[in-house]
């Protein structure tokens, strides 16, 4: 797959990037909202000019937060608004906040990690076509969350 990934956290970053390429993915890393959605233009824009396409331009977006310059949340929108099909992944402890944000979005959309997670969760994760369990936060109605402890759903 191609992945774009939005994460602050040079060190996470790097850890995401390692794993994903061990598993033959094609990785690119952005460190904030504003620089992932900036490339991610670019690349949609390409596929438009040069492809002729308006398919999304990444299998698959992971996106963090808390990010200084834009939060993941308002990334997400300006995504969703150039291809509302993208597939989305908050890697993030904030997952009611996200969605708060983001209650005008496709539920089968966006889908959140709750950190802290196993690398090789994400990595099933990434790669299941779907989760075989959803798990829908009964207190927000519409948050589809995933983690490896149902405890950790919030």
């Amino acid at each position: 797959m191609d992945i774009l990934i939005a994460e602050d956290n040079e060190f996470t970053a790097k850890q995401y990037k390692t794993a994903l390429e061990k598993h033959n993915h094609k990785v690119t890393l952005t460190k904030d909202g504003v620089e992932c959605v900036d490339h991610y233009t670019n690349e949609a824009k390409y596929e438009e000019l040069f492809r002729k396409t308006r398919t999304s331009p990444f299998d698959i977006v992971l996106l963090d937060h808390d990010m200084p310059r834009m939060t993941g949340a308002a990334a997400a929108k300006e995504i969703l608004e150039q291809r509302p099909n993208q597939r989305l992944i908050f890697l993030s402890a904030y997952g009611n906040n996200i969605m708060n944000k983001l209650q005008d979005v496709r539920e089968d959309t966006i889908q959140i990690v709750q950190k802290p997670f196993s690398l090789s969760f994400l990595i099933k994760k990434i790669e299941g076509s779907r989760l075989k369990k959803r798990i829908i936060n009964t207190q927000d109605g519409n948050v589809m969350t995933a983690s490896q402890d149902g405890a950790a759903i919030r």
